[in-house]
């Protein structure tokens, strides 16, 4: 079986091309693809191929100097209809729509019998190769799912029933970026009702984390994004401030924001602090506008090679500060992504914003573009167009 799919090769970048289906394994599912969201992580694909070893910084730490990735599918959140299902696949069925994720939670490992479902020993960057290019090439699916594409064969696992008639651009948002800022706010980091809530950086991440604050009752949410398009959708998903880097000093406002006027409390720090801006100098803005014993919690990552974070050793050793990574939200998948779209179906959670221009798979890189340049809040990918 062929069909088209968008492979980043290392060398070239992204190219969507016509491959060829593998042979599959037991517990693999066939699933044909209703829509694909674009995200950030992928979009950086745009920047060309992955630096060498020999274009690191040369104090990089052990481990972190990747080799040339293999050829694979981009795509790591969707939605699609089962078309196929293996002898020993379990949870799923023929005709079931399903949400895909590439968070394994696999249930046996040591991570998932501890409830650190994020950490998943299962959970890998590329799956085994699903397809083959014209070439002979194999080709493996980012995170074990490669969802941009007409059709993903994915481990039985990954997959998420869901009954609902919600549209599928705003579906494929739900297994990232929805669940993880909504799983950080209400899973990882556990906001309490009447908290002063900070998010730096309101793309799709930072915007989940503002309507999940709103749902846990947050008293004040205080969104800093220098984009005013982003601001505003702030705004309209539940900030009760905004604020432009650019104009103001985050880490002043939000401490002058969350404290008593004159009091004991005066320019304390936000109780709870959410990173999603990917920028290590924003990273530590976010560290700074924490209050003591707060929780910041980090789901941005700087995608320069060595990028590093410093925090006052002081501050780290004796302010009880918490910090949390945040790895899709902290989620048990099959228990958490269906309350997800049932908040989505009350009108709950805001995921049409979200979805903000969908795109035909020929048109992926004008996608990845767009969403690498902050054009859009959110893209999504229909094979179908």
């Amino acid at each position: 079986m062929k069909f088209s799919a968008a492979v980043w090769d290392h060398a070239d970048g992204v190219r969507v091309e016509e491959v060829e289906l593998l042979e599959r394994h037991p517990r693999d599912v066939l699933v044909r693809i209703e829509a694909s969201n674009v995200a950030s992580s992928e979009a950086s694909a745009l920047l060309g191929p992955a630096p060498a070893p020999a274009d690191l910084p040369p104090d990089l730490p052990p481990g972190l100097a990747l080799p040339p990735l293999p050829l694979h599918i981009l795509g790591h959140s969707a939605v699609g209809v089962v078309e196929e299902v293996g002898p020993s696949a379990e949870g799923v069925k023929v005709g079931d729509r399903v949400l895909m994720t590439g968070n394994n939670n696999c249930g046996v490992c040591h991570f998932c019998q501890r409830g650190r479902y994020d950490q998943c020993a299962a959970m890998a960057l590329f799956g085994p190769a699903t397809a083959r290019t014209a070439n002979g090439v194999d080709v493996h699916p980012l995170g074990y799912v490669g969802s941009l594409a007409e059709w993903a064969v994915v481990l039985d696992n990954l997959l998420v029933p869901v009954r609902t008639d919600l549209p599928a651009d705003q579906l494929s948002l739900i297994g990232n970026p929805v669940c993880t800022g909504v799983g950080a706010a209400l899973r990882t980091a556990r906001i309490e009702p009447g908290s002063v809530v900070a998010v730096v950086g309101c793309g799709p991440v930072g915007l989940s984390y503002i309507q999940a604050a709103r749902l846990a009752l947050a008293d004040q949410i205080i969104a800093i994004e220098p984009l005013a398009h982003r601001r505003a959708a702030a705004l309209r998903m539940g900030a009760t401030t905004v604020i432009d880097p650019a104009e103001t000093d985050p880490v002043e406002a939000v401490c002058e924001l969350s404290g008593d006027a004159g009091g004991v409390n005066q320019g304390r720090g936000a109780d709870y602090v959410f990173d999603a801006a990917n920028d290590a100098s924003a990273t530590e803005q976010a560290w700074a506008m924490t209050r003591s014993a707060g929780d910041l919690t980090l789901a941005g990552l700087d995608p320069r090679p060595g990028a590093r974070v410093s925090f006052p050793m002081v501050q780290f050793s004796n302010f009880g500060k918490t910090i949390h990574s945040c790895q899709m939200g902290s989620l048990l998948m099959r228990r958490d992504l269906p309350w997800m779209v049932r908040l989505a179906e009350r009108g709950q959670l805001d995921l049409a914003s979200l979805a903000e221009r969908t795109y035909p798979l020929k048109a992926v890189g004008e996608a990845l573009r767009d969403v690498a340049e902050c054009n859009v809040l959110g893209a999504t990918v229909d094979p179908r167009l």
